[in-house]
């Protein structure tokens, strides 16, 4: 057809080198970008996991302090939960 051909002339006048610079340079810049993302999320997971070290560690202590009283879920009057963690499932996703 008549577009075929019209893009196809236009592509040696573009140049292919500078198409193949192109994608180079947007790999390039996608790999840092995933670089960046991964080491963000890294340094996350390990606040995560430092923050539900201290989340247990106080939870234990006021859990030791109002036993007597039939622990903290009793004094709130509600039902207690219990954090599953997942930062695992981060590392997983981003390899």
């Amino acid at each position: 057809t008549g577009y075929h051909s019209s893009v196809r002339s236009l592509i040696p006048a573009l140049g292919v080198a500078q198409f193949e610079r192109a994608i180079v340079n947007i790999s390039t810049i996608m790999e840092i970008i995933t670089n960046s993302t991964v080491d963000a999320l890294q340094k996350l997971k390990k606040k995560v996991q430092s923050l539900i070290s201290v989340t247990l560690q106080n939870r234990l202590a006021l859990d030791i302090i109002t036993a007597q009283m039939g622990g903290v879920c009793t004094l709130i009057n509600t039902m207690c939960c219990t954090y599953i963690d997942q930062s695992g499932q981060i590392e997983t996703d981003t390899q």
